[in-house]
């Protein structure tokens, strides 16, 4: 019984510490960046677009491409550029089963 307590307090312990805080507009993670995914991406379209969509550093550059030549997304900054490529490859790695209901 004590070892079981202890494995679900720690469990506990390590769900709070790695929790994200998520910006109340867009629903995206806050992190360094999340800024430019604001002026960029989310003036088009949810967040929850991206949440669907995660890939690599290389496959968020192929989507920004296509949002370029596709959508008529205007050039950005090479540091801008930077910025949100590094924030959705670090913080949307991997697509997410966004459901209606949630």
């Amino acid at each position: 019984m004590y070892k079981k307590t202890l494995l679900l307090i720690g469990l506990a312990l390590s769900t709070t510490l790695y929790a994200q805080e998520v910006d109340s507009t867009t629903g995206l993670i806050i992190d360094k960046g999340l800024s430019d995914v604001k002026e960029n991406c989310t003036i088009c379209h949810t967040g929850r677009f991206i949440v669907v969509n995660g890939g690599d550093k290389e496959f968020w550059k192929k989507k920004l491409h296509i949002m370029q030549v596709a959508y008529g997304l205007w050039e950005l900054d090479e540091e801008a550029k930077e910025r949100l490529l590094n924030y959705l490859s670090k913080n949307y790695s991997k697509k997410v089963n966004v459901s209606i209901d949630k």
